[in-house]
């Protein structure tokens, strides 16, 4: 090494190369850095396009699901408060769910003491489970105050809410948490007289989406969905789902670009947004779902979208270095080669002074 260094010292054409070298390499260097940004930056922009594109993808299947039961549910409540007897409303509530392989459950509950002989509360309830349905007449219980029944008596209009079902209670139902798409009765006389609520479990939806292979752009990207309050209705985290919010792990100091997407996702925003979750920088494209207070967001990590990008980089860097050093050996042999007269003159002047 120290002999090359010796030789480069005393040779005219490796201290020519070598000066013409460093003059060329910022250069070089500072155009391809420009070069090598703005290419990723172009990436960035067509993983965001890209993932924008999936979520919009996402949000008509779930919009196709939820469109089925509101269908389902407006085609028959007139039917329900023309025949409003306890058959009737049995028949009715198992009739929904048969022919909608999508809806997993529908009650039809009524004002209190509605029907004397079954006391203060009746309501008729059918549920989806495995590949039988059931219908009954639920035991006893005060549904007055679930919020599937008393928002839309209270605001007068349907709804979409979600709670969670209280398995432990009751005989017959769906396990953990409920989207219902529930809808207020009125008689001709515009007299209140119960509610009608459809339902569709998230538990399945979110199996439904995830299953879904050719949805997801990159092999560790997920949905996630919140409701108005940050509470996980979707994720691929079991752990996290209906117990937490997107602010359970957060620290407002350090993780304030959570806070922001969760205000975003809140309060019914669409964009895109660079986020870091549990340390690693992501990408996540989020719209509101529509008719709802819920949010859906597609989260892709940024080393699945710079994965072919920095493999590229690798390439690229590889064949720099070996540019560089084939510049720098051509460079050295064309000034040896052009110096060489030079050279050979200045042999035959020292001979002659000799």
């Amino acid at each position: 090494m120290r002999s090359m260094i010796q030789h480069i010292r005393r040779s005219l054409s490796w201290k020519l190369s070598l000066g013409i070298l460093l003059m060329a390499v910022p250069i070089f260097l500072l155009s391809l850095g420009i070069l090598y940004e703005e290419s990723r930056n172009m990436v960035k922009k067509e993983a965001v396009e890209h993932a924008s594109s999936v979520l919009n993808t996402t949000m008509q299947c779930l919009n196709r699901f939820m469109n089925i039961v509101e269908t389902a549910t407006d085609v028959n409540d007139w039917e329900v408060v023309e025949n409003l007897q306890p058959d009737s409303l049995l028949s009715y509530s198992r009739y929904i769910v048969l022919l909608n392989s999508h809806i997993d459950g529908c009650s039809i509950s009524t004002e209190p003491d509605m029907f004397p002989q079954y006391g203060r509360h009746f309501s008729a309830y059918t549920v989806r489970e495995t590949d039988t349905v059931t219908t009954v007449v639920e035991e006893p219980y005060d549904y007055f105050d679930k919020v599937w029944y008393k928002t839309p008596q209270q605001s007068g209009k349907p709804c979409w809410v979600v709670y969670y079902d209280e398995s432990d209670s009751l005989a017959h139902t769906l396990d953990g948490m409920i989207a219902s798409y529930s809808k207020p009765l009125y008689k001709e006389t515009k007299e209140f007289v119960g509610v009608i609520s459809t339902d569709l479990s998230l538990t399945r939806l979110s199996k439904v989406i995830t299953s879904i292979d050719s949805l997801l752009p990159y092999p560790d990207s997920y949905f996630i969905m919140t409701g108005e309050d940050g509470r996980y209705l979707l994720t691929p985290d079991s752990s996290r789902l209906f117990t937490q919010t997107i602010y359970s792990d957060a620290n407002p100091k350090t993780n304030a670009d959570i806070y922001a997407l969760g205000h975003e996702m809140t309060t019914g925003k669409k964009g895109n947004m660079s986020v870091k979750i549990n340390g690693k920088p992501c990408l996540v494209s989020y719209q509101p779902v529509p008719d709802t207070n819920w949010s859906l967001a597609l989260v892709c990590p940024d080393r699945s979208i710079l994965r072919s990008y920095n493999r590229l980089g690798l390439v690229i860097a590889v064949l720099i270095i070996a540019g560089l050093l084939l510049t720098f050996l051509f460079c050295g042999l064309s000034v040896r080669q052009a110096v060489f007269p030079l050279n050979k003159l200045s042999s035959r002047l020292q001979r002659f002074t000799l």
